[in-house]
């Protein structure tokens, strides 16, 4: 199916007038030269944008950060793990006082969301960060241009860089969003350089389950993949423990199987971290006692699960010191 957008100058100047949540303020920069038109290949089809566009919506998680990067102020955003949250400390500067209207959960409501999300007008919906069945696609075509995730990627599985790209393209700005993707990988490079003492060492993230479980984060997750981007890799040992795609689940009685890591880095929900610190099993383990574990914070673990262009760096400026200080006690 080709879904195509031919709007009038006076539909996309003029944007019908706002609730206090529906972003009027929603703008994009002009088209780079012959970006416009364009059509995007994706898991449905395809869809042509043949008209610059002013009011994007993002429905999928990550859409809206590569928009803000590249501009364009979203008419919708998809929050990550709050859904309450629409401001975070790596969107807020280019957010500033716009309020899109929030998608609380599309991984687990993206039908609920169709209405909230038409209903700003969007003269182009992105939910390449989501995972739409055929009908909701259909849908959302029928009403706006849509671009959903490459064909050749699993539901929640599309790489940042993939994300962006498709997105940057859509709205018509190809070389800025590569450019954005080149200065965060430029930065990944840099980490590496500037640690070496990454190289060579393996490291695992992990959350406290409310049952004491220990959730483990393979290489396919954004936390894993965070650690590996840094030059650290998932430990062989573990990947047994990866049997649902990108998790794996410890029960209480084999945490100790965490010590084949070097680093642990443990990420807060919900206080999984106070209670962690707290028990004396976990306090044990040779990867505690000897100060090889690290402790995030629940905004960090959220950014990391999502990696985007803005993600990235904010959750290196938090995250790669105090990994850096735990690698030091790698004996």
């Amino acid at each position: 199916m080709v879904a195509t957008l031919a709007l009038a100058t006076a539909l996309v100047v003029g944007a019908c007038s706002s609730p206090a949540e529906d972003n009027g303020g929603a703008t994009a920069p002009a088209p780079e030269a012959g970006a416009i038109p364009v059509t995007i290949e994706h898991q449905y089809g395809s869809t042509t944008i043949d008209e610059p566009v002013t009011r994007v919506a993002a429905m999928g998680v990550g859409d809206a950060d590569t928009l803000l990067a590249l501009g364009v102020q979203p008419t919708t955003i998809a929050p990550f793990a709050d859904p309450t949250q629409r401001v975070t400390p790596w969107n807020a500067e280019l957010l500033g006082d716009n309020q899109p209207v929030i998608l609380p959960n599309v991984s687990a409501e993206f039908g609920a969301m169709i209405p909230k999300t038409l209903a700003t007008d969007p003269q182009l919906i992105t939910a390449v960060g989501a995972a739409p069945d055929r009908a909701q696609y259909d849908k959302l075509t029928a009403a706006v241009p849509t671009i959903v995730r490459p064909a050749n990627y699993p539901d929640w599985q599309v790489p940042w860089d993939v994300q962006a790209t498709e997105i940057g393209k859509a709205v018509g700005q190809p070389k800025a969003v590569a450019d954005k993707i080149a200065q965060v990988k430029a930065q990944l490079a840099s980490i590496r350089t500037d640690h070496p003492e990454f190289a060579g060492k393996t490291a695992v993230a992990v959350t406290r389950s409310a049952d004491g479980s220990i959730s483990v984060y393979g290489a396919g997750d954004g936390r894993g993949q965070t650690l590996i981007d840094y030059g650290l890799a998932f430990p062989e040992s573990l990947k047994s423990t990866i049997t649902s795609g990108f998790y794996g689940t410890l029960s209480p009685e084999n945490v100790s199987m965490l010590d084949a890591a070097d680093i642990v880095v443990a990420i807060d929900w919900q206080g999984s971290n106070a209670k962690l610190q707290s028990d004396a099993a976990w306090n044990r383990q040779p990867f505690v006692t000897g100060k090889r574990v690290v402790y995030l914070d629940q905004q960090v673990g959220s950014a990391m699960s999502v990696p985007t262009v803005l993600t990235i760096p904010w959750v290196a400026s938090q995250a790669v010191e105090p990994i850096a200080t735990a690698a030091t006690e790698v004996r």
